[in-house]
């Protein structure tokens, strides 16, 4: 009889982020985050999906950015959910995500205004996995800094 090896960490939290995901209330993506501190302990999750008490988009039957084809990343404006990762961060609070990785299930991109909220938290370390098709990409808190940073770079002449 042979042992099955158990799941290994970054598997095993993009798994509860899926899982997470699967709470959301968006009509065009469901995306779940996990923040988790040092000690593989689970300090907040969060999933896309409007605030409390507001009628989403699920509910009103249409998405209005669907509706108007405005192109994914951009106007965030329109949109009437709060993202997963500030979701995971509003429920957490800056000193439990201090030092702590957050795993994203359901995008292999950050927005700016998640970056943001990330660098703003003092999350450390972003394991992302868009699809079970996906590799797991990670992104530093450092490198978020660094694009924020390059991305108001103005030049001086």
């Amino acid at each position: 009889m042979g042992h099955k090896s158990p799941i290994e960490w970054n598997d095993y939290f993009l798994e509860i982020a899926r899982t997470v995901s699967k709470r959301s209330n968006c009509l065009r993506a469901h995306v779940g985050a996990v923040i988790v501190g040092t000690d593989n302990k689970i300090k907040a999750t969060g999933y896309n999906g409007t605030p409390s008490k507001v009628l989403s988009c699920m509910e009103l039957g249409e998405c209005y950015r669907i509706k108007n084809k405005i192109e994914s990343g951009t106007r965030y404006e329109t949109c009437r959910s709060i993202h997963a990762e500030q979701n995971a961060i509003i429920q957490a609070g800056q000193d439990r995500c201090m030092g702590s990785s957050m795993y994203i299930w359901g995008h292999n991109i950050i927005c700016i205004l998640c970056k943001r909220f990330i660098v703003q938290s003092g999350i450390e370390k972003i394991y992302l996995k868009k699809d079970d098709d996906s590799p797991i990409i990670l992104v530093t808190a450092q490198q978020l800094r660094d694009e924020l940073s390059n991305a108001y770079m103005v030049s001086v002449n």
